[in-house]
């Protein structure tokens, strides 16, 4: 009897190590939302066409959200669909004014509850802040028709917008990118949402963002 309830116990505890040693069941990856990422807006009543993911966060009610440009937009109707995951997503608000302005121009997609929000522009990591772009600042935008340039704000263009230098014309495709500012340690900080070109009376063109604070705030607010 004593050496069948040692064996017993033996082998128990035998079944125990193993288990414990055995590694945890793996879990799948959760798709992830980039700013930079390609946007395709699928719309069965008008032509599709595509954008740039230009920032993306998680919200309060765990969502996953990205910001674009609202004029990417071309219906009340359709879905959209990150090319780098094939999740898809809806437009749940668009705040677009006249480019002629530099008012408004934002759109918020909501990729719901199972994605994650990246924290990289490329193999840029990026910081939580967004401050006002100020006349001055080196800038970089990255598209995904044009890629990845830098240059210089040269002047505001209303009360959301803001005019630039030294980059090359922007491509169809390469709106609602982010445009962002060197910060310390490596870092990016995300201050603006790419909207194209703009050429003056006098034949000089220049590119022309819209705020990311302020597009946050557009996006976000529920009094309208």
């Amino acid at each position: 009897m004593h050496s069948t309830a040692r064996l017993v116990a033996a082998s128990i505890a035998a079944l125990t190590v193993t288990v414990l040693a055995a590694p945890a069941p793996a879990t799948a990856a959760l798709p992830m939302i980039s700013a930079g990422d390609r946007v395709d807006y699928i719309n069965p009543k008008a032509n599709n066409q595509f954008c740039t993911i230009g920032y993306a966060y998680t919200g309060p009610d765990f969502h996953t959200y990205a910001v674009t440009a609202g004029h990417c937009g071309n219906s009340d109707s359709g879905y959209v669909r990150d090319a780098q995951t094939k999740l898809t997503g809806n437009v749940v608000r668009a705040v677009v004014s006249s480019p002629r302005y530099g008012g408004p121009d934002y759109g918020l997609i909501d990729f719901g509850k199972y994605s994650v929000a990246s924290v990289f522009i490329g193999d840029t990591p990026i910081t939580v802040n967004h401050p006002q772009p100020q006349v001055g600042q080196s800038v970089c935008r990255a598209g995904v028709s044009s890629g990845q340039h830098c240059g210089q704000i040269t002047a505001a263009q209303g009360a959301d917008q803001f005019l630039t230098t030294g980059l090359p014309d922007s491509v169809p495709g390469d709106s609602g990118g982010p445009v962002w500012t060197p910060a310390p340690h490596g870092y990016a900080e995300i201050i603006g949402i790419w909207l194209g070109e703009k050429t003056t009376a006098a034949g000089q063109t220049y590119g022309r963002f819209a705020s990311l604070a302020s597009g946050l705030q557009a996006v976000n607010d529920n009094s309208s």
